[in-house]
This record gives C-alpha cells, structure tokens and sequence, in this order.
C-alpha cells in the first residue's frame, strides 16, 4: 500500500476529480508564493509563459479558482495588475462546446492589456486544422516534472511539493524513464511471487480454490482460504509485502495482545507489514528469504486468527 500524504488522504472525500484537483494544486501554488515567491513565479511562468505573459517576484499575483464569467467558468485565475490567464483543468473529460472560444472571448472582455488561456489535461489533445486553439496546452506529466526540479528550503513547501507529486502519481498523471533495471526488475519481482507462493504452501495455508493468484493496477498476489485473505506486493510499495483483510468487522486488533509484525489499519481494511529492507532480505540466500517469508506468511495468518471477534 503507498504511503499516506495529505492530498491522497484527503482525495478519499472528494466529489469530483477535477475540482479536487484543481484546489490541491492552486493550494500548493499559493503556498510557494507566500512562502518562496521565487519558486512559486517559476511554476507560474512555466504554466502560463505564452503569448507574452510572463510574471516576476515583485508583482502582486494572485491565484484563484472557479472565476465566474459572462462566458463561463474557468478553474483557475492567475492575474495581477495588466496581466491574467485562465487555465481550463481537465482530469479525464473532454472540452465542453466551444469551451476554448468562450473562455478567449472572456480574456477579451476583460480589457486586460496581456493575457493568456491554458489547458491542462491529463491526456494529450488533438486540435484539428480549423479548430481554436488555447494559448498553450501542458500535460499534468510535466507539472510532475517541473515540480520535481524545485528546490525548497522551507520544510512546509518541500512536504507539500513532495506530497501533491505523489498523489500525481497516484492518479497516474506523471510518466518516468524506463531505465536498465527493468531487464532484471520484472523477473526479479516474479521470482518474489514463486517465493510467496511456495511459502504460503509451506505454511499450510490454503489458497482460494477459485482463481489464487490474483492481480490489479494496484497490486499482485494470493487470495487465501476462502477469499478472506490477501497476500501480496503493492507496485509503488514494492519493498513491502502485506498481509491483508478486508472484512475489519470480524476482527479487533485489542484482542492481540502483542504483534509481530507492524499492523495498519483503515477505512474497512487491517493488514501487517513485512519491510524486507529491514530485514535484510537480499542479502539473505534463497533458503533464508523463503523462510522469512513463511515466518511472515504463518506469523501474520495466526495473529489474525487470534483478532477474530467470536
């Protein structure tokens, strides 16, 4: 399971993607402005740097979201005295009718000497030949990527910049260079579920007759039993194995006295944790590691039992 950060933890509550979205990185961006204007200028300048409109540290910018106009609602207003640009933000929907054309017409009304109009999406946008185009079209991958150029000094800047590239990862809106790991990477992370697989069967723990192994976008692994279990590796926790149930009302972590593993728990799920950094798993022989793993497997299955609410 990833790692909890405020902008994921609090994205469990939303109502709609985009806004969300759209206040999550207008939070972040006001925040560099206040406290490290330099850097937060920079975003904005690599957001919004087209038809002439550019900002710098002295001048009062301000950034809003949802301005309301005679031609419609943009989700984001950046503006300062003679200068301001809407950005349109588009998580997985497509432009409304002539939404390009409206939010123009609407920097034209304004009277505001230097404006512009960007689109941020998630996925790339084709414009045909005779259609109207905005000032500048940016992907979410490269706010990813901007944002991991910053260098902050202040820690409450540095967490929130860390914080919302993550939950950008998590919605699958930043791309990462596929380098020479992942010839041996792949295999390597198969070899892990053979060893799972084998210490689950030394444990004697029944697999789920149905369909074991089992895998999402999320995750790969092994239902148990009757499906009440699931051990497995998180892809962007992959140095974690978990033990996991999803049934939380039929278990009461109060009724174990001592754990030994690290145990979680949230929303309607309660797993433990294996950190095979910590063990240190591979410097351990293939004998050692599968035994690490059944301890882990065994250990885990037969603390769960003792959590059951009788």
């Amino acid at each position: 399971m990833s790692e909890a950060n405020i902008f994921s933890t609090l994205g469990k509550y939303l109502t709609s993607e985009e806004n969300y979205l759209t206040e999550a990185f207008v939070l972040l961006l006001n925040t560099l402005l206040v406290r490290e204007p330099a850097l937060g200028v920079e975003i904005l300048n690599k957001l919004c740097g087209a038809n002439q409109l550019y900002f710098n540290v002295n001048e009062d910018v301000s950034v809003s979201t949802q301005e309301i106009t005679p031609q419609g609602t943009p989700d984001i207003k950046i503006s300062c005295p003679g200068k301001l640009a809407y950005v349109e933000v588009k998580y997985e929907s497509d432009l409304g009718v002539k939404q390009v054309e409206r939010y123009l017409e609407a920097l034209r009304s304004s009277n505001v000497p230097t404006t512009c109009l960007v689109l941020l999406t998630k996925f790339s946008m084709d414009f045909g030949e005779n259609e109207t185009k905005p000032h500048k079209h940016v992907r979410w991958f490269e706010v990813h990527n901007w944002l991991g150029k910053l260098k902050a000094h202040d820690p409450v800047s540095e967490y929130l910049i860390d914080a919302f590239k993550s939950f950008l990862e998590v919605k699958g809106m930043s791309i990462q260079k596929v380098s020479w790991e992942y010839i041996n990477g792949v295999p390597a992370f198969n070899y892990l579920l053979d060893m799972i697989e084998v210490a689950i069967k030394d444990a004697n723990i029944p697999l789920f007759p149905g369909y074991p192994r089992s895998a999402a976008w999320e995750w790969k692994g092994f239902w148990l039993g009757d499906k009440e279990f699931l051990c497995s590796v998180y892809y962007r926790n992959h140095l974690v194995l978990v033990f996991e149930w999803q049934n939380k009302g039929k278990y009461d972590s109060k009724l174990l006295e001592k754990r030994s593993y690290e145990l979680r728990e949230e929303g309607e799920d309660i797993w433990f944790r294996l950190h095979l950094e910590e063990i240190p798993f591979f410097s351990l022989d293939k004998d050692k590691q599968l035994e690490e793993i059944t301890k882990f497997i065994k250990t885990a299955y037969a603390e769960a039992q003792q959590m059951r609410v009788k």
